[in-house]
């Protein structure tokens, strides 16, 4: 058996072990400054504001990972794997890649970067620089970011789909929108 089969059937057994109880799969709540990574029919979900949630996915092998971004940047390396926009797209590959994902076909989305906080000078939003840094890491991987739903004034909330790559949006308010 190929590493790559492997890791599919490793993935397949993951996700049948995902089920809850009734037989229905997991969410997994991705919280402020946290990383997860799912595999179909596993979803990972999270609500956001001025944070920027980065999706990175291989839909060949059904695995996605999720991360509630808060800052742009940090300096060190931390715990919280999602912190920081910059670091969090970097663990995103890394973690998915020991999944055996080729980063030839990941790829990447980002939802939330949001004006949530009025700033005092007339720079950059929180949200917007929280974007800006995702961004610019994906460029650095060479990996595409294929779709994107941020910026505005309200928060969203999120739901990723790992068997699809479709993100579920939802301005708080509204109905939601696939990306």
């Amino acid at each position: 058996m190929t590493r790559g089969a492997q890791v599919c059937q490793s993935a397949d057994m993951a996700a049948t072990a995902a089920a809850t109880r009734d037989g229905e799969p997991r969410i997994h709540m991705v919280g402020i400054g946290a990383l997860k990574i799912a595999a179909a029919p596993e979803k990972l979900r999270t609500v956001l504001g001025s944070c920027v949630g980065i999706v990175l996915f291989d839909l060949h092998l059904r695995i996605a990972g999720l991360a509630h971004s808060i800052l742009p940047q940090g300096s060190e390396e931390i715990e919280e794997l999602g912190k920081f926009a910059d670091q969090a797209v970097d663990n995103l590959v890394v973690r998915l890649t020991a999944l055996g994902a080729s980063k030839t076909r990941l790829r990447a989305k980002l939802v939330g970067g949001a004006a949530m906080f009025e700033t005092a000078n007339n720079g950059a939003q929180l949200g917007e620089r929280n974007v800006e840094a995702a961004r610019r890491r994906f460029q650095a991987h060479e990996i595409p970011i294929i779709a994107e739903a941020v910026g505005g004034t309200k928060g969203r909330k999120v739901r990723v789909h790992p068997d699809t790559g479709n993100v579920e949006v939802a301005i708080i308010g509204s109905e939601p929108v696939i990306i």
